[in-house]
Order: structure tokens, then sequence, then C-alpha cells
């Protein structure tokens, strides 16, 4: 019969079933969840209970709970699961820069190249554009329209006559960063 463990759990004191132990680390099974219990209350992740399922459970437990690790033979600290959070630490690397041969001619051409003239910077008014015509394609022949964007400004949508196949159509106008015109056909 399964040894039961008297734990704190999320401001309660619960009973569970022990599965196993680490150190001074236990594993108990409570209503089907699996907590790591350690000076008498679970392991927090955060402000919840760290808990595992049967299969998210980490490699050291399940060797544990299949006898593997026998507390007893190995009491180091780092057969005990932790939980922790890595960080990925970049290391940057330093450019070999390879040693220029110092010639006088070579340094004046770098002298000569190290006093480029500094053009102003213009500044350019940022006015949108105004735009007065839509295109628009007949989705009967494909055709091409140019519609008046005050014909549609108001976002109804409104019927065209083609040039071509003399069909109506209707376009709506859809304000994007300029208008495009939405079409439908009829038939």
């Amino acid at each position: 019969m399964p040894e039961a463990i008297s734990f704190w759990l999320d401001n309660k004191m619960v009973s569970a079933h022990k599965v196993t132990e680490i150190g001074d680390q236990v594993l108990v099974d409570y209503r089907g969840k699996f907590y790591v219990i350690k000076n008498g209350s679970a392991l927090m992740k955060g402000s919840r209970p760290l808990h595992y399922s049967k299969s998210s459970m980490p490699v050291n437990w399940k060797k544990a709970m299949r006898g593997e690790i026998i507390a007893e033979t190995e009491p180091d600290d780092e057969i005990l699961p932790m939980v922790s959070v890595t960080k990925r630490i970049r290391v940057k690397k330093e450019r070999e820069r390879p040693m220029p041969e110092t010639s006088p001619e070579t340094v004046t051409q770098q002298a000569a190249a190290s006093k480029t003239t500094i053009r102003p910077v213009k500044k350019i008014d940022a006015k949108p554009v105004a735009q007065t015509m839509v295109a628009a394609q007949c989705p009967y022949c494909g055709q091409k329209h140019e519609i008046p964007v005050e014909k549609g400004r108001n976002g109804r949508p409104f019927f065209v006559t083609c040039t071509k196949c003399t069909v109506d159509f209707a376009v709506r106008f859809v304000p994007v960063t300029l208008f495009q015109a939405q079409v439908a056909a009829f038939k």
C-alpha cells in the first residue's frame, strides 16, 4: 500500500500518495497530477504549484519511478530535478583585422578617402499626395476604368457601366493608404 504524505498545496493541507523520492524531494500523486514536495510544501512555478502529467514528467523522475535512480547511492544534488530558467548568453566574436602594411602611399590614399565631402540633407515636406482617381477593373471583361474619388468617398457602393462590354457592375471604394476599388459582378 502506498505511503500517504500530507503537504501544503494552494493554501490548504492535502494528502497524496508517495510515488518516489530523490534526496529531500518527494514525488506524489494527487488527483491524477504529480507534484514535487520539498520541506512539506509543493514546489511553485510563479504563483501556482508546479505539477506534471505522466507524459510531461522530467526524465530524472521517470527513472526514479522505474527504480533506476536510488537516493541512497547518489545523494548528490546533481541528480535533483530543479526548475530553472535558462537564458542564452551570446558571446560577441571579435573580428580579426588584418594588419595593413603602412607605406607612405597607402597612408595618403586613406587620408584622401576619409576626407569625403558631407552633403547637406534636403528636408522633404511629408505632405500626402491627394488622390484624385481610383482604378477599377470590370469583372466581366477586365477593362480598366478610372473613377473620380469624389464619386465614392462616402463608402457606399455605386454602379458603373463598362465602356467595353456595356454591362453594369458595382464599385465600392475602400480606404487603405490610398483608395482601392472593390468590384462585384451581377448576372
